[in-house]
């Protein structure tokens, strides 16, 4: 093992006004760890998505695991095998290659999630998402497929391996 990984190292408390604050469409997302700390093992981000509406489309991931636990309000993952509706205090866990996505199913209830991707350089994709998108710019199906692809995330129907 090299030096530099050897002894003690800090921790670090990251606090919710300080979080670098991304938007993409209707959704926010707080950066807590994007990676830095971690060696890019794993990030950490709260996703905020406000009543009745959606998030992403339809996908899936070739390269990294998930997890959601919900922190307020009700996420509903779509699924091919059906709709699951998360409350807060559950975990959805999302392995690479499960197809879903998710949405905020009432009409009066903001719902947050806290998310992890691993490894942690996803967060780059919302990084690139929000600029692509800043200013209300809205992108066209096949610049999201681009950017995804870019990530290894890809809509259903593609096929896993190249």
């Amino acid at each position: 093992m090299p030096r530099e990984h050897r002894g003690p190292v800090s921790v670090k408390l990251f606090k919710k006004e300080t979080a670098e604050i991304l938007r993409v469409g209707p959704m926010t997302i707080r950066v807590y760890e994007d990676g830095s700390l971690t060696e890019n093992r794993v990030s950490g981000v709260l996703l905020e998505l406000p009543a009745g509406q959606s998030g992403p489309p339809m996908h899936w991931h070739r390269f990294h695991d998930e997890l959601f636990l919900v922190t307020k309000g009700t996420m509903r993952f779509v699924t091919p095998d059906g709709d699951i509706d998360a409350s807060a205090g559950d975990l959805m866990t999302v392995p690479p290659r499960a197809v879903h996505t998710f949405k905020n199913p009432s009409e009066t209830e903001d719902c947050e999630c806290y998310m992890t991707a691993t490894p942690a350089h996803y967060v780059d994709y919302f990084r690139m998402l929000a600029k692509a998108t800043e200013e209300g710019k809205k992108l066209a199906p096949a610049d999201t497929q681009h950017l995804m692809a870019l990530f290894g995330t890809f809509p259903p129907g593609v096929d896993s391996e190249p």
